[in-house]
């Protein structure tokens, strides 16, 4: 891939140069401090050839091209060269595999609610908030006399979807899973 350093680099030419500093960080080649300074000048590079000084003294990859050509929307080769094999085996586990495993479940698994166990449920609830409110409302009538029995909009609207609820659990029974 022949370019000239003059020529004005582009979005994905800078996001070419940050993904290899990237890779060349991760792999050890540069410290943390000259990740940074060098990400700050790709984004701020106007023209190829600054991008190219940022990573002219780290190896090239050996996918490059193929890479930037796939990047560009460039026509690239029906097979990608070789990934890199790792350069270093891998680190024996210092604990044996059954350390890394989760743990057993300690308590037995409960069976499924039903639907009736959960109208239920919902029914206690709706009949404490409503006693709640009904309280409220009879000391407010005592302290200030005749008041609009407004607890009727609390029990009412949920009242007709739990009844609702109730009706189809018992014209059609549990559901089967």
């Amino acid at each position: 891939m022949l370019t000239r350093p003059g020529m004005r680099a582009s979005d994905v030419d800078r996001e070419a140069a940050v993904a290899l500093l990237k890779d060349h960080h991760a792999e050890g080649r540069l410290t943390l401090d000259e990740f940074d300074e060098r990400i700050g000048a790709a984004y701020a590079a106007v023209t190829l050839g600054e991008l190219a000084r940022l990573i002219s003294d780290l190896p090239p990859p050996v996918r490059l091209e193929y890479d930037v050509a796939l990047l560009r929307g460039q026509p690239v080769p029906a097979t990608p060269p070789p990934a890199p094999s790792p350069a270093r085996p891998a680190d024996p586990a210092p604990w044996p595999a059954e350390a890394f495993q989760p743990p057993a479940r300690s308590r037995p698994r409960r069976d499924p609610v039903n639907g009736r166990a959960v109208l239920h449920g919902l029914w206690t609830a709706l009949f404490a908030v409503t006693g709640v409110n009904t309280a409220i409302w009879f000391l407010v009538l005592i302290t200030h006399g005749p008041v609009y029995f407004w607890p009727i909009w609390v029990f009412g609207p949920a009242g007709a979807v739990l009844g609702a609820a109730e009706l189809c659990v018992r014209r059609h029974g549990e559901v089967e899973r």
